[in-house]
């Protein structure tokens, strides 16, 4: 498999999940990464991943669709009601519908390998509900970071990629603001 090219967590996301933290970590601005910055720095990515798997190249209009929803998904993992224009832009992606002897309903992205590429995450997203590994999916709080990782807490309430890190430079940037506030009113 290609995880040994993906950024991820430890422990890292189960099973396929795993390609959908390892999108999202694509971008961080704590750690100055962004590896969208061009169309081919992008197509060279999910080739990388298996998620571009054409002769096709990618364009300028479906780098910015791409970053546009990775950034959406980001926000939506944070915000569930902040899903707008995350349903605008999966609404453009077709889906093949298979019914399986299993009884079971298989949705399989069609379309161009843009629309595929896209189809995919969202697969990989239904799949992860279904067998409950999503709701341990979570993005670091600290806006300036976004991290994507998977929480394996007992307790499922991890909000930071890292106490030491994106938890403490937040603490420390609310504290200032107290302090701020304090002086200002004395």
């Amino acid at each position: 498999m290609f995880t040994e090219k993906l950024r991820i967590g430890s422990p890292p996301a189960p099973e396929s999940l795993v390609l959908v933290e390892g999108f999202l970590n694509t971008w961080s601005g704590e750690l100055n990464i962004d590896d969208f910055k061009t169309p081919h720095s992008t197509e060279e990515w999910l080739r990388s991943v298996e998620l571009w798997v054409s002769e096709e190249h990618i364009t300028p209009e479906q780098t910015q669709k791409i970053i546009q929803f990775r950034s959406d998904l980001r926000t939506w993992i944070l915000d569930s009601e902040s899903r707008k224009s995350l349903d605008a832009l999966a609404s453009e992606i077709s889906f093949q519908v298979n019914f399986n002897a299993d009884g079971e309903v298989r949705f399989t992205s069609t379309g161009d390998p843009y629309h595929r590429a896209i189809g995919t995450l969202i697969e990989i997203i239904g799949e992860s509900q279904k067998n409950g590994t999503w709701d341990r999916f979570k993005c670091c709080a600290l806006p300036t970071c976004g991290w994507a990782f998977y929480d394996s807490t007992r307790s499922r309430t991890k909000r930071w990629c890292s106490m030491q890190t994106c938890g403490s430079r937040h603490k420390s940037r609310e504290h200032y603001k107290r302090k701020q506030q304090s002086d200002i009113e004395k």
